[in-house]
């Protein structure tokens, strides 16, 4: 009987633990490498200033001498644009409305590509078309100019990216079925005109419950993504860990470089109450990473309270080595990289003012 009450007990915990803890092998769809950075120096670097006049505010995001602002508040518009040389506000466009060329929403710009010689970008239209915007004959113009917009019937990401031949790379994020169950995020690659479309998964488990979480289960798995300008990789930028994942958009191949010394996926089974922020954003080049790092308890975000100075930028190559951590002089919170320029900027969310870091200066 002892016996028969042993075997009960161990075959239900197995049980338990089977269901209750999830590893990162249990969960992570890739190989996951350390980073080790106690010996990666860091550099203290001087932001210069950009004067600006107008309503600029909002996400910003820049091509040589154009700054774009995203910002939900304007009362017409969804775009501010600006001209960083001059300091001069150049327009509005992308009119707020129901007639035709016109959204109530449209997402922030995730990135700028060329098409026949013109600056584009892609917006998602009422979460029911897609526009592509012709920043410079919009410009050139003073009125929006949208090339084609076209309707569709299926889910564009949080983050989504135009690739060569009309394909669409998009970063699902998480569905919540309630704050103790969650999809996790995946990949999906898709003809723009096509219903059919490739997914890649990011993780082995489709969904994640934690009946003793505190906090949404999906919270865990956010995470900021950019596109590698040539279109080959994905790099996220994850919120709840100190780790970056890249994903190859080619094979779906899933590699997470986690610091050393950081927690794993098994946080999801905790309470996730009161963890520790790592990063909150990132931007890329064709050679570098760019991740603006916290590594602190999240700060109090009640309305009109300011936030903290985010002063750690962690700089990454593509193999996932961490090479050096950048402290500049101002808050870089929110980013984009220039690729024109070879410039990191930021709009400071307390001041509204405007500073760059030029990375050329910086030997990168």
């Amino acid at each position: 009987m002892a016996l028969r009450y042993f075997l009960v007990i161990f075959f239900l915990l197995f049980i338990f633990a089977s269901c209750s803890n999830h590893s990162d092998e249990e969960l992570f769809n890739g190989e996951i490498r350390y980073i080790d950075d106690s010996r990666v120096p860091t550099k203290d670097v001087t932001a210069k200033h950009v004067s600006l006049e107008g309503d600029y505010a909002g996400v910003i995001a820049v091509h040589d001498s154009l700054l774009v602002c995203w910002e939900p508040s304007y009362e017409n518009y969804m775009f501010a644009a600006f001209n960083v040389d001059t300091g001069k506000e150049i327009g509005y466009f992308c009119p707020k409305g129901q007639g035709p060329g016109e959204f109530n929403n449209v997402n922030l710009i995730n990135q700028f590509f060329k098409k026949d010689g013109n600056l584009m970008t892609l917006l998602n239209g009422d979460a029911k078309s897609l526009a592509f915007w012709n920043i410079t004959r919009s410009v050139q113009t003073g009125e929006t100019v949208y090339d084609t917009i076209i309707p569709y019937r299926w889910q564009v990401g949080q983050f989504f990216f135009y690739l060569p031949h009309d394909t669409l790379l998009s970063v699902m994020s998480t569905q919540y079925t309630d704050i103790h169950e969650s999809s996790t995020p995946y990949c999906e690659k898709r003809h723009i005109h096509a219903e059919e479309a490739v997914k890649f998964p990011i993780y082995k488990l489709e969904s994640v419950r934690n009946d003793g979480a505190k906090e949404p289960v999906g919270d865990f798995f956010y995470a900021w993504s950019t596109m590698k300008p040539d279109g080959t990789h994905i790099v996220q930028a994850m919120r709840k860990l100190p780790q970056l994942n890249m994903i190859d958009t080619r094979t779906g191949q899933v590699i997470g470089y986690r610091i050393k010394g950081g927690p794993d996926y098994s946080l999801v089974q905790t309470t996730m109450s009161n963890l520790t922020e790592y990063y909150y954003n990132v931007q890329a080049d064709d050679k570098y990473i760019y991740a603006v790092y916290w590594g602190k308890e999240s700060w109090d975000g009640s309305l009109g309270a300011s936030l903290p100075k985010f002063d750690m930028i962690h700089v990454f190559d593509w193999e996932g080595n961490l090479l050096y951590k950048l402290r500049p002089d101002q808050s870089f919170y929110i980013t984009w990289l220039d690729t024109a320029r070879n410039r990191l900027y930021t709009r400071d969310w307390n001041t509204d003012e405007i500073y760059y870091l030029d990375l050329n200066e910086l030997g990168l």
